[in-house]
């Protein structure tokens, strides 16, 4: 993972053992786990979770190796962990300057890992041609607000949390309109600040 996300790898780390280093030469940081205690013990507990068919295949041919059933994942439920680990993996925070728009989307190479965040959290589906993916994006106030409500349920553990913490005060200052407030007003002077913040943080 990226360097800015490091504390999830030493959550991990802490729970399962193994080790961390750093990548040469690039702004990343890889984590491994030899002993076996530590494998069966991360084995039980991501078996049934994983559901992209990819990560799948790999975790059964992990099982195999230790005589362990794989177990399918059961149908996504509103409260299931799974969309913010998916989400710090795969996901994204943003702002449109133009339109004053926040939009919170992830991207995947399987449609069918984004299909149940739609009747879950709202949102659409868009193809990326360019990248050969698809992208599901949420940008609605009422849908952005049941998923800040998931996340006090379920954090983020990337960096990406401070952003989704971030959302509540771009609410606030929305409805007071103050992204249309003259930039020497008490409200055009905390939109700019609350932007100049923005901008700080990891996406």
């Amino acid at each position: 993972m990226e360097i800015r996300y490091k504390h999830c790898l030493y959550l991990i780390k802490q729970k399962f053992g193994g080790s961390i280093k750093s990548r040469s030469g690039i702004n990343w940081l890889r984590y491994r786990l030899h002993h076996k205690k530590g494998l069966l013990e991360l084995i039980n507990a991501v078996n049934g979770e994983i559901r992209n068919p990819v990560r799948l295949l790999q975790l059964n041919k992990t099982c195999e190796k230790y005589n362990i059933p794989v177990i399918q994942s059961s149908t996504l439920t509103y409260n299931n962990g799974w969309f913010s680990g998916f989400f710090d993996s795969d996901g994204s925070v943003y702002f449109n300057l133009k339109s004053s728009q926040m939009f919170i989307s992830a991207s995947q190479k399987n449609k069918l890992l984004l299909d149940p965040l739609v009747e879950l959290y709202g949102g659409s589906i868009y193809t990326l041609s360019k990248v050969q993916a698809f992208k599901w994006s949420v940008y609605k106030k009422e849908e952005i607000i049941r998923l800040l409500d998931y996340f006090k349920l379920c954090p983020s553990r990337s960096a990406k949390q401070y952003r989704l913490k971030a959302i509540e005060r771009y609410l606030e200052l929305r409805d007071l309109k103050a992204h249309l407030s003259s930039p020497n007003s008490i409200l055009g002077k905390a939109w700019r600040q609350f932007l100049l913040k923005w901008d700080k943080f990891e996406k």
